[in-house]
């Protein structure tokens, strides 16, 4: 299985389900085939599970899925038939054909925790999250102790954007289990994306100093990037890109650090790259965005920013860029909408104040583009003091601070007139 966060850095992670396959294998078949076995259609159904599990413990899969389909369709309302197609299908990539079987097993043993664990993983695979967490949720009130479920619990909570009980859920995963590499990874990744730089520097060196997989090297390169060390953490991505090139985020990573490192055309290319194997790439779709805006692709630049928004609706920086986008094509109550959400997550941020005016100006709204016109004149006096002072405090978000083409525009840190 692979994920990756929503928004920030990310990694991919991966869950070992073989301890929970056997466990649902050895139970499920106790539980339900007793029922059906008198008959001619049950005993040639157990011999079709019989060679299924055979040809599944030797890695014949797609051999196993047809025995196991035929025994679901001799004894469609047997739970051990339904459970192990399922699972089948989940161990060859094909969650959305394992979920019915999963649904109607549950159905059937709704107290089945097994059961129940595989069901959060098949939605959690298909993209149903809500889904996911609300049976996992069940699962872990059953059994707390359940490791594989906590972890796919704080997977789900990431993916819908709950980031503080996400990281929770995945502490205490690391805590159970200081061997469980790839939920240190995941909480490495949630860190960073979080900001909590501190926090993923003392995890990767309690749990992951020596530790050279392609995946922790990217948490690693991540972090620098993170501290705007860009040339460190390409050295490290690069290093990862070695061992694993196909790393989901990699790719997006490396563009970011190219970017910082004054390497635009690379950078676009990286972007380009992790978007064509991962769409659904929040770096890639942002930064790619940001910079075919300033090509004047506005149309493909719109397409990206608002795929970016989607995956992360509380991320300044795209709702900044976003912004840009739909002033540029003359769509001001839209900007409007997202540059107030942008001046009060970050209400020293210059720029989005003089854009936000310009849209009070175009929509007439008279007495808010002037108190608009205040704050700007605040800011830039502050703005002065500090310059006066020698120090530079420009806004450091992680979109926002993207590097600039060229010179700034020089409009950015003046009101517009109506």
């Amino acid at each position: 299985m692979r994920t990756e966060l929503k928004g920030g850095y990310s990694i991919a992670c991966s869950l070992d389900i073989s301890p929970v396959i056997a466990w649902l294998r050895r139970f499920a078949p106790i539980l339900c085939a007793a029922a059906m076995w008198g008959s001619s259609a049950a005993q040639t159904a157990d011999e079709a599970l019989a060679n299924g599990v055979r040809l599944q413990q030797q890695g014949d899969l797609e051999r196993a899925i047809e025995e196991f389909r035929r025994a679901v369709e001799l004894a469609p309302d047997r739970v051990d038939a339904l459970s192990n197609l399922s699972v089948a299908y989940l161990q060859s990539g094909r969650p959305a054909q394992a979920l019915p079987g999963l649904q109607r097993a549950r159905a059937a043993l709704p107290e089945h925790a097994g059961i129940a664990y595989f069901l959060g993983l098949a939605y959690f695979q298909t993209e149903r999250h809500a889904e996911a967490r609300e049976v996992l949720a069940w699962v872990l009130d059953r059994q707390p102790g359940n490791g594989q479920a906590l972890h796919l619990y704080g997977l789900s909570l990431l993916k819908l954007g709950d980031l503080d009980d996400g990281t929770r859920a995945l502490e205490r995963v690391v805590a159970a289990d200081p061997n469980n590499r790839q939920a240190a990874y995941t909480l490495g990744s949630a860190y960073i994306k979080a900001g909590q730089a501190e926090l993923a520097e003392r995890l990767i060196s309690e749990r992951l100093r020596d530790d050279q997989t392609p995946e922790a090297l990217l948490i690693k390169g991540s972090l620098q990037l993170a501290k705007k060390q860009s040339q460190e953490a390409l050295e490290l991505l690069q290093r990862a890109r070695s061992g694993n090139s196909d790393l989901p985020m990699l790719r997006s990573q490396i563009g970011v650090a190219l970017l910082y490192a004054g390497r635009r055309e690379g950078a676009e290319e990286e972007f380009r790259a992790e978007l064509a194997a991962n769409p659904g790439d929040f770096n890639a779709n942002a930064f790619l965005g940001w910079l075919l805006q300033q090509d004047g692709e506005q149309a493909r630049a719109l397409e990206l920013l608002e795929h970016a928004y989607a995956l992360n609706e509380s991320d300044s920086g795209v709702q900044y860029l976003l912004a840009q986008a739909h002033s540029a094509q003359g769509a001001w109550s839209e900007a409007e909408t997202l540059l107030r959400r942008v001046v009060e997550a970050q209400p020293d941020f210059t720029p989005a104040h003089v854009m936000l005016a310009r849209a009070y100006a175009k929509l007439k709204r008279r007495d808010e583009f002037r108190r608009q016109q205040e704050i700007i004149k605040r800011l830039n006096a502050r703005q002065q003091e500090r310059d006066l002072r020698g120090v530079d405090q420009l806004y450091d978000g992680s979109v926002l601070s993207m590097p600039r083409r060229g010179a700034p525009d020089s409009a950015s840190q003046r009101a517009p007139r109506p």
